[in-house]
């Protein structure tokens, strides 16, 4: 056996030790001759026969052996002498002992022989010539520093011989063979040997048992040669066949040794050379050859090893790799610590392939164990199957290896590891350690391309089977490059794999309902258990709209192993027509367009969208675990699809898709009209109908595009307003639109009624789209206006009626109205239906423009013209150029029929009345119930804006009964005649006149007149509408007709002579009071007891009256005739 390091030629440590232990050896081996040699002399006369010691000669022989060598006691059993062949003397001993003087055993033989030369013999020299020893105990040592040492015997403390190397003990022999008492010994011989081998820098031990040894010499020749069975623990036996050839005296030597069945462990402790053997549990047959220089030093070394079925397995706890044989020749330069394999052949379930390569080795000092291996190897012929994966082995071209192996504890590192394979080239690079626990590895590997069929091939079946499947199954031709892969494993902890890869020209399936993804450029990655494919460059091609760019799209699934755990996930991002990214979205299983019942193609433009596909990893998943989101952006929209007949057109529009629904909203314009909304179409069972709603700019323009037909001026500028189209299958979209109308001005001149731009109001437009439209609902509001109603429009968009249900202009006007169109450019017709209308309030104004448009025809349920008087069921024809102009027809607060006119003045209404029955309209007014018949005519001029008015009544044939005023003043006076007259058939009056002004709290009379044949009567004051007070005065003329010869020197309805009264208090029940003096006053001289004429309220700052002046009488008429009592 060899070592490691080279050895120094000095012998043991401790000189006079060595020279002791010598001296001892030679002295009781010439002793034993010597004195056997006696006997030999004397028994040759009896030559062949063996002759046995007699009990006290072998006492007499240990006695004097003990004088001659007193550090040593040596016993045997048994002495025989014989004489041989060529009288060959010969001596026998039996159970020989050598131990120290204390007793303690140093060597035993069970049988020592010896053959003695003759010549020697002759000249009285006993020299032997074979020694044969059997039975031999020793004891063989290499200590921590590697040294080695030996000794006979089982006890420790027996004399040890010592060196740097066996070779150099087996060395040592040279000083025994040299001593002249073994001058002619030629051969000697060992048997039964029994040789216990301890190592201590390994802590391992081992017994050889019945070896034989056999040392010959030539000359200065040696020769030594064994054959020995070793036990190392285990079942077996190995054996070992040693040679040893080396000259007497000089230090160089060759040696060699064969052996048959030894554990890999055993021979891997004899030497660095063989320590990488370490790690596997197999036997191992070959034969060493090596030697020693003439310097004592290790000499080259060659080695063939034949390594029997086995394993890899450095610990106990590490997995065993499985081999079935292996096979090396490699040579060893101990001076250059240099291993060179010729060949390292393994055949392996797992890998099958040859080796070449060198290996550079690093120990623990000069004499130290292996702490290093470096080496450089090239492989060959690779047939692979690790772990049995494939079906079949793979064949690999060759692998250039760079590695570190270390053994305690061990690690290989891999500096590079560079397989070809079809003109390929994989980068391998990592560490592989036997942990306490088991096996650690960490690998990374690099390959410069591969074709996807032979990657398949090189991926094992067994492993992630699913994911090799869906790789071939998605992955089609093309070319795969940049491979980058990994492992990590160690004891106790989840194992690691990463294998991530570019391709290019490659056909990716990522849906296998939808279009592949053509001229594929990307990335795969497999990250332990998740799978990511990335799409750098590629295109899908749907049945319309040409192909959808598709860069940086990609594929996940987050768990590999996981069947109904997180689903793949499929990331688009397209750039393509707006149809063909529709078309694609309307494959299984999304189905997007055929779920909402739309067409691909829904518009032109361009399309550019992102989107995820949540697919589940099951098997009988259904369309609904499939869930889905897309969102982007659409450009240069055009569509008569999306609203069904209008044109919409926009530069971009946002869109999303998903489970719940589909949405394009954005700016843009819908037949020219601007807005900015979203269309919305929900998605599932039960989903509600889709819908538009966004802003859009309201002006006459957007009224014409959606068919809204209002007059011509009514909107001008523009507003915001909110839209909302709802689309049910089968029938017209549903539209509304409201607006708070800030921005636009409305105007409606029918009504003398507008308002501002700046100004807030609201309109809600409600109905259906169509041709024509249909609008159910028109409400339109601003201040002093609001309206609600609906529009119908004739066949062609045309208006023909806009039907207010209810129109309300400030405080003045409450009423159904409709707007009735005329044509096209035509002012629409005006027709009320009914409502009140408040003439204190009204501000009728001329309408503007040119033409006159038709006639407004009113109907109404009440016209208020004071806070008393009111016209009701009015009907009547009006024009409205100039303001509210027309004839009507009516009933006084709902009783007496009158007929009248409104004319426009000063923004408000003048009225004109007539009636038949004067007294009626008194009564209906609330004014006198007392007068009746007769004829009358009123107009009211309005003055101010509060309500007022400044009046003038006439009435003719009028008769006053009963009336408590009239009847307390003539009683005054002592009328007795008028009086009865008055509770009689009346007091009749030719004409009565009055001028006043009429405001909502009182009544002022500036001048009013009444004259007959019975009376005149003139009267001023005030009448207090809302306590029923009156204060007036006047002068009360009897016998008129005699009397009113005078009334041209005095007032209208007065006579020459008459009285001054004056009424206060109640009107039913007045106070009355006459100046009997003003009665001898003449009437030109009776104002001296009247008082001032009352002062008109103002109104609004005026204080005099609009009404025109009374032209000058030619002549005071005379009453014709009397038509009193």
């Amino acid at each position: 056996m060899s070592d490691a390091a080279p050895a120094s030629p000095s012998g043991g440590s401790n000189p006079k030790r060595r020279r002791r232990w010598h001296r001892f050896v030679l002295r009781s081996v010439s002793l034993v001759v010597i004195l056997t040699s006696l006997a030999l002399v004397g028994g040759a006369v009896l030559k062949g026969l063996p002759i046995a010691a007699p009990p006290w000669l072998q006492a007499r022989i240990e006695g004097r052996i003990a004088e001659m060598v007193p550090t040593a006691r040596v016993r045997f059993g048994e002495m025989v002498f014989v004489v041989g062949e060529g009288w060959r003397p010969k001596v026998r001993l039996r159970d020989v002992v050598i131990s120290t003087p204390a007793g303690q055993e140093i060597i035993s033989f069970n049988e020592f022989k010896a053959t003695f030369a003759t010549r020697p013999l002759l000249k009285g020299k006993i020299q032997p010539k074979v020694l044969s020893l059997s039975g031999v105990v020793a004891r063989l040592k290499r200590d921590a520093q590697g040294r080695v040492s030996i000794r006979g015997g089982q006890a420790a403390e027996a004399p040890a011989r010592e060196a740097a190397t066996l070779p150099q003990l087996i060395g040592q022999m040279d000083e025994i063979l040299q001593s002249p008492a073994l001058g002619a010994l030629r051969t000697v011989e060992l048997r039964a040997l029994t040789l216990r081998y301890d190592d201590e820098r390994v802590g391992r031990g081992w017994t050889v048992d019945g070896g034989r040894l056999i040392l010959q010499r030539d000359g200065r020749d040696l020769a030594l040669s064994a054959d020995l069975a070793v036990l190392s623990g285990g079942a077996g036996v190995a054996t070992l066949a040693v040679n040893y050839n080396s000259r007497i005296g000089e230090t160089a030597a060759d040696f060699g040794v064969s052996f048959d069945g030894v554990a890999a462990r055993d021979i891997a402790a004899q030497g660095p050379e063989f320590a990488w053997l370490d790690v596997l549990r197999a036997p191992i047959s070959g034969s060493v050859r090596s030697g020693l220089n003439s310097d004592g030093r290790f000499a080259p070394s060659n080695a063939t090893l034949q390594i029997g079925k086995g394993a890899v397995q450095p610990n106990a706890l590490t997995k065993p790799v499985p081999f079935d044989g292996a096979r090396s020749y490699f040579s060893y330069d101990p001076a250059k610590r240099l291993l060179r394999f010729d060949e390292l052949s393994v055949r392996s379930p797992w890998i099958t392939g040859q080796a070449t390569g060198t290996a550079s080795l690093t120990t623990d000092g000069m004499q130290g164990p292996l702490t290093e291996l470096i080496g450089q190897i090239t492989l060959s012929n690779l047939v692979a199957n690790p772990f049995e994966l494939y079906p079949e082995p793979v064949d690999l071209s060759e692998a250039d290896m760079d590695f570190r192996l270390e053994l305690n504890p061990f690690r290989i590192t891999l500096g590079r590891l560079q397989i070809s394979d079809r003109g390929k080239t994989l980068l391998v690079d990592g560490e592989l350690a036997a942990d306490p626990g088991g096996w650690r590895l960490a690998l990374d590997g690099r390959m410069d391309g591969l074709e996807p069929d032979r990657l398949l091939e090189l991926w094992p079946e067994g492993v992630k089977p699913k994911t090799r499947k869906w790789l071939g199954d998605n992955l089609i031709d093309g070319r795969v490059h940049n491979i980058d892969l990994a492992f990590r494993t160690a004891p106790g902890k989840d194992q690691h794999s990463f294998l991530a890869f570019d391709f290019e020209k490659s056909t990716v399936r990522f849906l296998k309902t939808m279009p592949p993804i053509t001229g594929g450029q990307g990335h795969f990655s497999l990250a332990d258990d998740r799978l990511v494919v990335t799409v750098d460059q590629g295109e899908v091609a749907p049945p319309l709209g040409g192909s959808i760019r598709v860069d940086g799209s990609s594929f996940i699934i987050p768990d590999v192993r996981v069947k109904d755990g997180a689903p793949a996930v499929i990331r688009l991002q397209t750039r393509s027509s707006i149809t063909a990214a529709l078309s694609l979205i309307n494959f299984a299983p999304l189905s997007v367009m055929d779920k909402i019942k739309m067409p691909v193609r829904l518009a032109d433009g361009l399309a550019d969208v992102k989107g995820t596909i949540a697919v589940p990893l099951k098997k009988g998943g259904k369309v609904q675990d499939v869930n889905y989101h897309f969102a982007g952006a659409l450009r240069a929209v055009r569509s008569d699809v999306l609203v069904k007949g209008r044109r919409l057109e926009a530069t971009e529009l946002d869109v999303t898709v998903d489970n719940t629904g589909f949405r394009i909203g954005g700016p843009g314009r819908i037949d020219g009209v601007a807005f900015n909304g979203a269309w919305e179409q929900p998605i599932g069972k039960g989903a509600a109908q889709s819908a538009l709603r966004g802003q859009v700019t309201l002006d006459q323009a957007a009224l014409d595009a959606f068919g809204v037909a209002l007059p011509d001026g009514t909107v001008s500028g523009q507003a915001q307003a909110d839209i909302a189209l709802e689309f049910a299958r089968g029938e017209k979209p549903k539209f509304a639109l409201t607006s708070a109308l800030q921005g636009v001005r409305l105007r409606v001149p029918q009504l003398s009624w507008s308002k501002p731009a700046p100004t807030r109001g609201q309109l809600n437009i409600s109905g259906r789209l169509g041709d024509p439209a249909q609008i159910d609902t028109l409400s339109v509001g601003g201040p002093g206006l609001s309206a609600k109603g609906t529009v119908d429009l004739n066949a062609g968009g045309s208006l023909n009626r806009v039907r207010f249900t209810n129109l309300s202009a400030g405080q003045w006007l409450n009423a159904p109205v409709d707007l009735i169109g005329q044509g096209a450019g035509k002012p629409v017709k005006v027709a009320v239906r009914g409502g009140s209308l408040d003439l204190r309030r009204a501000e009728f104004g001329p309408s503007q423009g040119g033409s006159a448009g038709p006639p407004m025809q009113i109907t109404l349920d009440r016209l208020q013209i004071t806070d008393t008087i009111a016209l009701t069921g009015l009907t009547g024809t009006f024009d409205t150029r100039r303001g509210l102009d027309g004839a009507f027809q009516a009933r006084l607060n709902g009783q007496t029929p009158v007929s009248g006119r409104v004319v426009p003045q000063n923004g408000r209404s003048a009225v004109r009345m007539t009636a038949q029955d004067a007294g009626g309209v008194l009564r209906s007014a609330g004014l006198l119930k007392q007068v009746t018949g007769g004829t009358l005519g009123l107009t009211l001029l309005p003055v101010g804006s509060g309500g007022a008015f400044d009046g003038e009544l006439t009435m003719g044939g009028i008769r006053i009964k009963q009336a408590p005023g009239i009847a307390a003043l003539l009683n005054a006076v002592s009328v007795v005649g008028l009086i009865n007259e008055l509770n009689g058939d009346g007091i009749y009056f030719d004409k009565v006149e009055g001028r006043f002004r009429l405001t909502p709290d009182s009544l002022t009379l500036t001048e009013g007149s009444a004259v007959g044949a019975s009376m005149g009567l003139s009267m001023d004051g005030v009448y207090a509408l809302n306590s029923g007070l009156l204060n007036m005065q006047g002068t009360i003329t009897p016998v008129y007709l005699l009397n009113g010869i005078g009334s041209v020197l005095t007032r209208k309805g007065e006579g020459l002579f008459g009285f001054h009264y004056t009424l206060k208090g109640q009107a039913k029940d007045p106070s009355v009071s006459v100046n009997p003096l003003s009665a001898l006053t003449p009437g030109m001289f009776r104002e001296i007891f009247r008082a001032p004429k009352p002062e008109l309220p103002a109104v609004e700052g005026n204080t005099q009256s609009i009404l025109p002046a009374k032209p000058a009488e030619a002549e005071k008429r005379v009453v014709p005739k009397y038509d009193g009592r």
